[in-house]
């Protein structure tokens, strides 16, 4: 057995305990992003490892030629079709966007997003070192840019299907325990009046009364803006009881302005705030407001209403950024990491490329 067996065979091992580990996690509580994180790198470290494991024992070329033309037959097509299609999904979404809602930062991610991926390859064109390699400061400047933007775009991107993994895998959950209590969150009103996107989550609030076995109390949680003649709790509360839950059934807490603030202040109005809740949101903001949840303490379990496709793409990014705000120090110490390892490798690599 070789080295190159052995170390291979510890990696795959690695990986399962990581796989595990994450399971283990999620099983427990899932509102962890690093658990997540954990079951998607040990799964790919194992698969990586029994692959090749399998072609050094067995001694197969066929199996390496298969393997081989699978990743470049997926990277092939992911590039000259998924690539182009996200791009065109992108501006679509972006532009849409901007035509039915209001011209907010916000609302104009999509767009922007686009706007990056379809400039991304001429902009990487522009800052590629050259195929001959010289052994110069501005060569070695330029070479460590380029593998450093390669690096960072790739982490960003790995980051970011963990968050979309981890979100689709959160709302597929069922939740275990009847609840005391559903949260509706607020979404801002327009002109007083509650405007489709809150009515979207008022309505999978009253579904999700109906669903619950004890159909508990409803909190409709929202503060009064500035610009708004009633409080959203207020105006949610009406609109749940027109729509046919009883008013002993519907309480409103009228003081928050942000989701924390949602979170606080309605458990407040708990009989037990150690009781199990539904946390009702729109589909895009489920996973985040469910990561405040365990932050916060509560036992929670966030359900998410419809949300039109025009509009997700630039919300799911807006939840991402939010989301790496949240853990900020973490990915300032990848990133540091990130430059340093540049620095050293392009140190190392291009004298080494050099022809002599």
């Amino acid at each position: 057995m070789t080295i190159i067996t052995v170390v291979t065979a510890v990696f795959g091992i690695l990986g399962l305990l990581a796989t595990g580990l994450g399971i283990q996690r999620i099983s427990k509580d899932p509102r962890r992003i690093a658990a997540y994180s954990y079951t998607i790198i040990g799964t790919g470290a194992t698969l990586l490892s029994a692959g090749l494991l399998l072609y050094l024992l067995a001694d197969w070329p066929i199996l390496l030629a298969i393997t081989l033309g699978a990743s470049l037959l997926a990277i092939g097509l992911g590039t000259a079709v998924g690539y182009p299609l996200l791009v065109g999904f992108l501006l679509w979404a972006g532009i849409t966007t901007l035509r039915r809602e209001s011209r907010s930062l916000g609302n104009m991610l999509s767009l922007l997003a686009g706007l990056a991926l379809f400039f991304l390859p001429t902009a990487l064109a522009v800052i590629e070192p050259a195929e001959l390699v010289r052994d110069d400061l501005a060569y070695e400047l330029q070479y460590g840019t380029y593998t450093a933007v390669l690096l960072l775009i790739t982490y960003t991107a790995s980051c970011f299907a963990a968050f979309i993994i981890a979100s689709l895998a959160y709302r597929w959950r069922k939740p275990k325990l009847p609840s005391s209590a559903i949260i509706i969150l607020g979404a801002g009103l327009i002109n007083g009046k509650v405007p489709p996107l809150l009515a979207s989550r008022l309505k999978r609030g009253i579904t999700a009364r109906h669903d619950d076995a004890d159909e508990p109390v409803i909190i409709t949680s929202g503060g009064k803006g500035d610009d708004e003649p009633v409080a959203e709790g207020v105006a949610m509360r009406d609109y749940v009881i027109e729509h046919g839950v009883a008013p002993e059934h519907v309480i409103a807490e009228d003081q928050s302005t942000n989701t924390e603030e949602n979170l606080q202040f309605s458990r407040k109005l708990l009989p037990d705030a150690s009781a199990p809740v539904t946390v009702v949101t729109s589909s895009y903001h489920v996973f985040r407001a469910a990561l405040l949840t365990r932050q916060l303490g509560l036992r929670a379990h966030v359900v998410g209403a419809p949300t039109a496709w025009y509009y997700l793409p630039s919300a799911i990014i807006r939840e991402f950024i939010a989301v790496m705000r949240d853990h900020l120090k973490i990915h300032l110490v990848a990133a540091l990491g990130i430059l340093v390892l540049t620095i050293a490798f392009t140190a190392w690599i291009v004298p080494a490329m050099v022809i002599p």
